[in-house]
């Protein structure tokens, strides 16, 4: 844990205890259920967000406490951030500039102000101090297979990917900050950090520093549905290029009325032997369920099931924080992919525009 005292249960295992600062989004649940079901404990929290009054009856032994005593208390190791997005970098400078590691929901920064100063205080820090959680990959069977697939060589060399990820609009449901830019991040920064960490991980390599040898080629905003919320972005799209591959990647807030689900998620990964492809939540007028995964290459087409793959993100972040590891992935992947998105959103054309 960077240096600082490992505290052990009495079987002799590294405990991790959090604290949650920052409750606005629904991903708090995701992160904390993780956290606790791979023996995390919940020390305190900070009352502030939409959602703190549902964790603290979830979470009833977790002490509220302002900031500062949280940043304070040795007892906590890790600070957990799901606000208003464009609060989680605070968040996340105070506890690193207080020694704690981090976890947050993605977008991890939404300012390119944020993440230099991000960078300068992880970069004297071993292992991975600064966690942004893409859930699409690390929550979804088969978007973590395929991925792992499309590295090991299943496939061939990749020459293109397709990400989607449509997401419902809920108009009615959405807090105030949903629809203003520059408390979300704009529409790539929050939505599509998913499609660009998928991208890294595949295409990229992490020899070659920086952005692991990926770049970006092209990005758009709009604004197409929603013409009582000017501001507001609900389609956007970026193309990336890296390891000789090129990825196209779209995401909006289109999904129909209709939809059993909040999104059509898909990710389709060619290569020059096979193809994989990913229908993440649900297989439309296909078969029932989510993590639709399938493989097309020279033995045929076939379905494969990975309902018995584990989700151990938050085995492998607590392992992590252990020993200054870097299992789930390293301090230098969630920076290319938070750069690369804001890079983006910073210089993204007009939707619908040569």
């Amino acid at each position: 844990m960077g240096g600082r005292r490992r505290r052990l249960d009495p079987d002799g295992v590294v405990t991790v205890g959090f604290a949650v600062v920052g409750a606005d989004h629904l991903h708090l649940f995701t992160l904390v259920g993780g956290l606790v079901a791979a023996g995390a404990q919940p020390v305190a929290h900070v009352r502030s967000g939409d959602l703190i009054g549902g964790y603290e009856g979830w979470q009833p032994t977790s002490q509220a406490r302002d900031l500062a005593e949280v940043l304070a208390d040795d007892a906590v190791d890790l600070v957990v951030t799901v606000g208003v997005p464009a609060d989680r970098a605070t968040v996340a400078i105070a506890a690193l500039e207080a020694g704690k590691a981090v976890l947050s929901a993605k977008p991890g920064v939404t300012t390119r102000a944020d993440l230099d100063r991000i960078r300068t205080l992880v970069a004297d820090r071993p292992g991975r101090p600064w966690t942004v959680l893409f859930s699409e990959r690390f929550e979804n069977r088969a978007v973590a297979r395929a991925v792992d697939l499309a590295r090991s060589g299943a496939v061939g060399r990749i020459v293109h990917v397709t990400g989607t990820g449509p997401h419902a609009l809920h108009g009615d449901l959405r807090p105030d900050w949903f629809w203003d830019p520059a408390r979300s991040g704009g529409i790539l920064v929050d939505l599509a950090s998913h499609q660009v960490d998928q991208f890294v991980a595949i295409c990229g390599d992490p020899a070659a520093g920086g952005h692991a040898g990926v770049a970006l080629a092209g990005s758009r905003v709009g604004n197409v549905a929603c013409p009582d919320r000017p501001a507001m972005q609900d389609v956007g799209s970026i193309t990336l290029v890296g390891g000789g591959a090129v990825g196209d990647h779209r995401v909006d807030l289109l999904s129909p009325a209709g939809l059993p689900t909040w999104g059509d998620v898909r990710l389709t990964i060619v290569g020059t032997e096979g193809t994989l492809e990913v229908r993440a939540n649900i297989d439309v007028a296909g078969e029932p369920g989510a993590e639709h995964l399938i493989v097309i290459d020279g033995e045929g087409v076939r379905r494969v099931d990975v309902s018995g793959d584990p989700l151990p993100w938050a085995e492998h972040l607590l392992a992590d924080l252990a020993d200054d590891g870097e299992r789930l992935f390293t301090q230098d992947h969630v920076l290319a992919v938070c750069d690369l998105t804001l890079q983006a959103q910073e210089q993204a054309r007009p939707w619908g525009t040569p």
